[in-house]
């Protein structure tokens, strides 16, 4: 390879595999994130084995994180993004810039006094999760009072390192990369899109991920209006998936609805839980058997609830077409989960314009033919994980490691082609 710099935007888990994939082989990784830490939405995802491991991969997030934010050939750029590329494939010229932390990450060192004197409510500083990279408190500009207008100086005078800087200004620099891989992920499906199944007017209505991130942060689960166990407990499957605006599977919701479902289980074994869906997608190593595991002590119920609404005495009413009966029925829960898809990442058409790849029917970066699920239209430009079709954690990392081989390939073709070899 002549250029052997590679350029990977996006550091989920499929943008974090690929980094590694690369920087093993001997390349030089721009790892470009727009988000002030890197791991993307799989970073927020808890462990749900049981006595037995559930397969879920959250573990291996965590772990590939660490490698990558340490590996001396790969170049975090946090609060990032790419502005404008030329060039071609073996000489890619690509502008970034890097919005201001105004957490200096090199002298912060997670104190927590910055938070404790925020007079913000929600608190505008605020430490990332327990295994972020960097891990640095940061300054969320648009909830701190300074963007409001008033001149708090709080967090800067009580950090004992001097790490909080109000007067940086954005970056630009020029890469010169081989080659891009495209990871920008996806966007969880908005629940609150579906009125009628009240998500955020009803407190014990929550989605996937909101009971993801709950697990991870408490290890157990209590609803949200009265701190209790819930006792029954409702998912809803396809919220966001399989409808009039997106034709699509999602592939990933009945794994983590049945695996949640199955972790609850295993912490209260009296608590009742059914799972209401279209179909379900059982594919994937070991995922028939964890079904087979479960399907007596959880109730399936084949047919979507339309509506929910709460009771005088705050249960849940979900009103749904049991298509097994041929009937409409009722029943109440203490607690629903929206099983949420997963949609397009916003930004995904600028970024699209920005590089002249194109994008699907369904707003997802687009390839060149159906027998690659990595190459673009453009030469030396890659796209992997869910930025390019809904997909979990253990097949993003496999198309992450994929397009870093196709991008080592065709840089080692290019050079070779240059070299009149």
């Amino acid at each position: 390879m002549e250029n052997k710099n590679v350029l990977v935007v996006g550091s989920g888990i499929s943008g974090v595999a690929s980094a590694l994939e690369l920087a093993n082989a001997g390349a030089s990784v721009y790892l470009v994130e727009k988000e002030a830490v890197v791991g993307g939405h799989s970073a927020s995802f808890c462990c749900k084995a049981t006595d037995v491991c559930a397969k879920c991969s959250a573990c291996v997030v965590y772990d590939k994180i660490k490698e990558a934010a340490t590996h001396p050939q790969i170049k975090l750029l946090t609060n990032a993004t790419v502005k404008r590329l030329s060039g071609e494939l073996g000489n890619f010229h690509v502008e970034i810039v890097q919005q201001p932390r105004y957490v200096d990450e090199g002298r912060c060192i997670a104190c927590g006094l910055c938070t404790e004197v925020c007079p913000a409510d929600p608190k505008a500083i605020y430490p990332p999760f327990a295994e972020a990279a960097p891990f640095s408190y940061i300054l969320d500009e648009g909830l701190c009072l300074r963007s409001k207008g008033d001149r708090c100086d709080l967090c800067q005078r009580g950090c004992p390192t001097k790490a909080v800087e109000f007067e940086v200004k954005p970056k630009e620099q020029e890469l010169t990369v081989g080659a891009v891989i495209v990871a920008t992920g996806f966007d969880v499906f908005d629940a609150k899109e579906k009125g009628s199944l009240g998500y955020g007017r009803y407190p014990n209505i929550l989605t996937g991920l909101d009971l993801e991130q709950v697990f991870t942060r408490e290890g157990y689960f209590r609803l949200p209006a009265n701190g209790k166990e819930p006792r029954n407990i409702a998912f809803v499957q396809c919220v966001g998936s399989r409808d009039t605006g997106h034709g699509y599977c999602s592939q990933v919701c009945c794994k983590y609805a049945m695996k949640l479902a199955g972790l609850i289980k295993y912490q209260n074994p009296d608590t009742q839980v059914t799972i209401f869906y279209i179909d379900l997608q059982t594919a994937g190593k070991g995922f028939a058997q964890f079904y087979e595991k479960y399907k007596e002590s959880i109730r399936f119920v084949r047919g979507v609830p339309v509506e929910i609404v709460q009771t005088v005495s705050g249960e849940l009413e979900l009103r749904f077409e049991d298509i097994s009966q041929g009937k409409v029925c009722r029943d109440t829960f203490d607690l629903v989960v929206l099983s949420v898809g997963i949609s397009p990442r916003k930004g995904t058409w600028d970024l699209a314009r920005v590089l002249g790849i194109n994008l699907s029917d369904d707003g997802f970066f687009d390839t060149k033919d159906s027998l690659s699920s990595n190459e673009t239209n453009v030469d030396g430009i890659f796209v992997a994980g869910a930025c390019q079709a809904p997909r979990d954690i253990p097949d993003s990392i496999a198309h992450g490691i994929a397009a870093a081989s196709k991008a080592i390939q065709v840089l080692a073709e290019s050079a070779g082609q240059r070299r009149g070899i």
